[in-house]
């Protein structure tokens, strides 16, 4: 069986054509980036003509089953009944609204992480309706429809499909009771948006259209699509995404729901069943690779390579990874990380050491504190551009509480985007892409001079004085 699945990105539109007979094999890959040099567009119709060029490219000569989809999550996509926006396009990283938010937040009377899942955070679509309804206070007349990015391209290749959003996606719009499994009145009052511009919350692998025939499936959002890529949404199997984010992805199950939820970590839906992901992140884990880069002026291949003369765990130089402040279970991005313990013995391999140190404790810490809320790991599957050096590979294995392994997909949020395409059509398959053991020479705890660094660093977080 071929099946399709297409990631309306920040940077591009991404797509894979897999076969799924007894395992999963991706057949082809393309990429339509809407710009050089990978700037994001904020022209819905652009990801729509993309979408339709690369399901044309992959679905050529071929017998297609269904079609899934992710993408960016966060967008505002407001359109008015004739079809023309109602509103600019905003994407996750329009910041624009985090006035309003903040406005809205002051006056709101209840709890945000008790009543969406998550703390008040501007990159998700509240807050940029906040924004564009202040720009234009009769928006609320004009907007008949609000999609998020990948089921706007959907729409707009079958204009007759119903009006639909997976559970997962719907709570990143942070208007969402994920706990009710409901639009949260109250919210949706008081932010002037209208309940009948929101679409139906349905299952992730529900078929809402179709494009030449083809049936499409709903999807979700792309971190909960990687995690279907590899198998992660299994109770005990994380996700550890290293990309511009170092991006940790824990199932919760519903049983296992905290009676109070605090919002330290981030909440979804999986939007394929009734339980939960857990995130928390390392916001700059790509950043400061390519700081260290800049610093020492060296390829990332020379540097791993440095690493690889210094145990891990040994040095006296210890780094905690704030460069861009903290991230979930601590989110504050006001917080600076921290280099201490240099001597005049301290080499550039040193420096690279501790680094990777300071990164790969920061995850293990993330992951026992999701353990202690009841989101705990027996393995971790990592993905994106890191898991290609290996002395940093070694260090995460070293430090994680439970064993690692590999897989090789670039387009890990397209192959889940498919594979929900899959569960439409046979709902009890449980196929994934193969991973492969991580290297693990030796386990090592989280150093005690290393914890005390972390926790002097958050001691002057924002979200912990102020509340939760």
């Amino acid at each position: 069986m071929k099946l399709i699945g297409i990631d309306i990105g920040t940077s591009s539109v991404k797509a894979v054509r897999i076969r799924a007979d007894g395992g999963v094999v991706v057949e082809a890959a393309v990429s339509k980036p809407y710009a050089e040099g990978g700037a994001p567009t904020r022209d819905p119709g652009l990801w729509a003509r993309l979408a339709e060029a690369a399901l044309s490219e992959l679905a050529d000569g071929e017998t297609i089953a269904a079609i899934g989809f992710t993408g960016q999550m966060h967008a505002l996509v407001a359109v008015a009944a004739d079809g023309a926006p109602a509103a600019p396009v905003r994407l996750w990283l329009d910041m624009d609204g985090a006035p309003d938010l903040e406005a809205f937040v002051a006056a709101y009377p209840g709890s945000f992480a008790s009543d969406t899942g998550n703390i008040p955070l501007p990159d998700f679509t509240l807050a940029k309706w906040l924004w564009a309804r202040r720009l234009d206070p009769g928006l609320a007349l004009k907007a008949a429809r609000l999609y998020c990015a990948k089921d706007y391209v959907r729409a707009a290749l079958d204009p007759s499909a119903p009006f639909v959003v997976d559970r997962n996606e719907a709570t990143g719009m942070q208007v969402f009771d994920p706990f009710a499994d409901r639009w949260h009145r109250d919210i949706l009052e008081k932010a002037g948006l209208p309940q009948a511009a929101l679409p139906d919350p349905v299952p992730a692998a529900s078929a809402a259209g179709a494009w030449r025939g083809i049936p499409l499936v709903v999807g979700v959002g792309d971190q909960a699509a990687a995690a279907r890529a590899i198998g992660a949404l299994i109770p005990g199997v994380a996700s550890l995404s290293l990309g511009t984010s170092g991006v940790l992805s824990i199932p919760l199950m519903k049983s296992a729901l905290p009676a109070s939820w605090d919002g330290a970590f981030h909440l979804f839906p999986t939007g394929f069943d009734d339980n939960y992901q857990v995130i928390g992140t390392v916001p700059a884990f790509g950043a400061t690779l390519r700081w260290l880069q800049t610093l020492f002026d060296r390829s990332m291949a020379e540097l791993d390579a440095a690493a690889a003369g210094l145990p891990i765990g040994g040095g006296r130089a210890l780094f905690v990874p704030y460069l861009a402040g903290a991230g979930a279970p601590h989110p504050d991005h006001g917080l600076a990380g921290s280099l201490s313990g240099l001597t005049v013995g301290t080499d550039l391999a040193g420096i690279v050491r501790a680094v990777y140190d300071g990164l790969a404790q920061e995850l293990a810490a993330i992951a026992q504190e999701a353990a202690a809320i009841g989101a705990p790991t027996d393995a971790v599957v990592l993905s994106g551009g890191a898991t290609h050096l290996p002395s940093l590979v070694a260090t995460l294995a070293a430090f994680l509480p439970s064993e690692c392994r590999l897989v090789d997909a670039a387009e890990a949020s397209a192959v889940g985007a498919a594979l929900a395409a899959l569960d439409h059509l046979e709902p009890a398959n449980r196929l994934c892409l193969s991973t492969a053991a991580a290297p693990r020479a030796r386990s090592l705890a989280l150093r005690d001079d290393w914890r005390r660094a972390r926790e002097s660093a958050l001691a002057g977080s924002d979200f912990h004085q102020k509340g939760r």
